[in-house]
């Protein structure tokens, strides 16, 4: 009976997950329109196309070809609102744009990869570029297109776990460090630039600036011995649950206090990697006509990006459309563009999907050559962590 338990628990925070997901869609449609719309001030709702230079800010009228192909123009002070629709926001990509943005959410992947790897070699582990690219697009492929509540981290965490006989404590610390520095590198970029005008990004501000202090509260305590004392780390993981597993962990976070360099580089590596990623979503942004400067992408994607990577739903999905659309508008992005806004979330995430297919393909091979086990979650994880079979080392609290 008590087996069960577990797995009830589990299905039930599935169940709970997927209605939360549908509630996600289902605002997020409530949101976009198929076709442009202008509301006027009369009452009246207009479908159709509207013109691009209407689209202006500043224009003084508004001219719009309705379902029946007939044209209308409306002096600006006779529209309530104008939105724009799914047909006209896809018909304005480009594919040498789209292409661009690929490049570089390939560059992205492809400098994360030589991240893990650094710290991999950090901790004595096999490095090699090829064996961290494997396992990094497994990840990716796991947290795409896998269902469960099992996240691409904890995936790629098992894997190296099993394959680090001794040194799993070390290995799974790898993964957890490579997560850490991605978000705290992110919500740096964006504190830089919502600092260049904090008048308007002031609320979002208040969201980095606490990612910020959580992972410089985090790296306080894993690298200076004075604080880790008077903190008296050690007696507070041995009063947790499963504390001997807590503490191989601490003594593997610990260890990167002798690897500065490794450690400074993998945060020099992840700037460029998230420039390489904020990049891509501008270049999609702009052959979507989302009017918005690019200081305002690095001010709110490192957010989304942020509130997306908690492992709710598969890649992310109704999370980072409900985070594109809030976060843009909420900085000033006219509501006029939601449905461009919710069509560069999906173009998104599609494109990070078609580059994890090549995961699915290291995923299927890896399992019928028996380097990947079965089961890929966090119970598999915990058994690992709990066979590690490691000795125990001072801790240096």
């Amino acid at each position: 009976m008590t087996a069960q338990v577990p797995a009830t628990r589990r299905y039930l925070l599935l169940a709970l997950k997927v209605l939360a997901m549908a509630a996600a869609v289902w605002l997020v449609s409530r949101q976009v329109t198929w076709y442009d719309r202008v509301s006027l001030v009369d009452g009246r709702e207009i479908s159709g196309r509207i013109e691009k230079a209407s689209l202006e800010t500043e224009a003084l009228e508004v001219a719009l070809v309705d379902l029946d192909r007939r044209r209308e123009v409306f002096p600006a002070a006779a529209v309530a609102a104008k939105k724009v629709g799914v047909v006209t926001a896809f018909s304005d990509l480009s594919l040498g744009h789209y292409l661009l943005g690929m490049g570089l959410i390939l560059v992205m992947y492809l400098i994360g990869v030589y991240r893990w790897s650094l710290l991999l070699a950090a901790q004595g582990l096999p490095s090699g570029y090829w064996r961290a690219f494997r396992l990094t697009f497994v990840g990716f492929f796991w947290n795409n297109f896998m269902p469960g509540m099992t996240g691409g981290d904890v995936a790629k965490a098992v894997i190296v776990a099993k394959d680090s006989p001794g040194r799993r404590s070390e290995a799974v610390s790898t993964v957890i460090v490579d997560r850490v520095i991605g978000l705290a590198v992110l919500a740096l970029l964006s504190a830089f630039a919502i600092l260049a005008n904090f008048s308007r990004f002031e609320k979002q501000g208040y969201v980095v600036f606490a990612v910020l202090a959580g992972c410089l509260a985090l790296f306080v305590c894993f690298f200076s011995k004075r604080i880790r004392r008077r903190l008296r780390l050690s007696r507070f993981l041995n009063l947790l649950p499963a504390s001997g597993v807590l503490k191989k962990l601490d003594n593997a976070f610990h260890s990167y206090r002798d690897h500065p360099r490794a450690v400074i580089l993998s945060i020099l590596l992840s700037v460029v990697s998230h420039v390489c990623n904020i990049g891509s979503v501008w270049v999609f942004g702009m052959d979507l006509g989302i009017q918005a400067e690019l200081i305002t992408y690095f001010a709110t994607v490192p957010i989304i990006f942020i509130v997306a990577s908690v492992p709710l739903f598969p890649g992310g999905w109704g999370v980072r459309e409900v985070a594109f659309t809030t976060v843009f508008t909420g900085v000033g992005v006219s509501a006029q563009y939601t449905s461009n806004l919710v069509i560069l979330s999906v173009l998104i995430g599609f494109s990070t999907m078609i580059w994890s297919l090549l995961g699915g393909l290291f995923l299927f091979l890896g399992r019928r050559e028996g380097e990947i086990p079965a089961a890929l979650d966090e119970q598999e994880l915990e058994v690992a962590l709990a066979d590690a079979g490691e000795p125990a080392r001072p801790d240096g609290d």
